[in-house]
């Protein structure tokens, strides 16, 4: 009876701990993130949403995708911002809470992805002629690989991102 229950216990910690690990992807808070970028030479990807809506949350099940995961971990440095949220960050010498980092941003709708060089500024790209300087809404899997191979591989600067999706 005691190994049974040990052994029910090893189960429910490995299941557990394996569904963490298949939805969940290492992020940092937004100054945290924006040093490790500057320090890494890497772009920050910024995911911004609230937690109470459906398409984030849907949103977030591409993020936790291995295929997605292992292309972040690559390329970028992952931020996580909760539009909702009353932390206080610094950007460009002026301080935010979250949700006016959010409107600094441009963003009008959850979720939005902005992308920052490893300098922290906005990365503005084409979509579908229109220069811009966050990409909002949901993606499936196979766009959003699209869009962030779009911006791994420098394409913004002279590719309109309406091509590759």
């Amino acid at each position: 009876m005691k190994h049974s229950t040990l052994l029910v216990a090893a189960l429910i910690i490995g299941i557990t701990l394996a569904f963490s690990n298949v939805f969940s992807q290492t992020s940092y808070s937004f100054n945290e993130g924006l040093n490790k970028a500057k320090s890494q030479n890497k772009k920050a990807l910024i995911n911004i949403c609230i937690d109470s809506d459906n398409w984030c949350k849907k949103m977030s099940s591409v993020y936790g995708t291995d295929k997605i995961k292992s292309l972040i971990e690559k390329y970028f440095i992952y931020i996580k911002l909760n539009a909702q949220g009353s932390e206080k960050y610094k950007y460009n010498g002026k301080e935010y809470t979250a949700s006016e980092l959010a409107k600094q941003f441009g963003v009008t709708g959850y979720p939005t992805h902005v992308f920052l060089n490893s300098d922290g500024n906005v990365i503005s790209f084409k979509y579908n002629g229109e220069v811009i300087g966050n990409f909002p809404g949901y993606a499936d899997e196979n766009d959003f690989e699209n869009i962030l191979k779009y911006f791994s591989e420098n394409k913004y600067k002279d590719t309109d991102l309406s091509t590759v999706l």
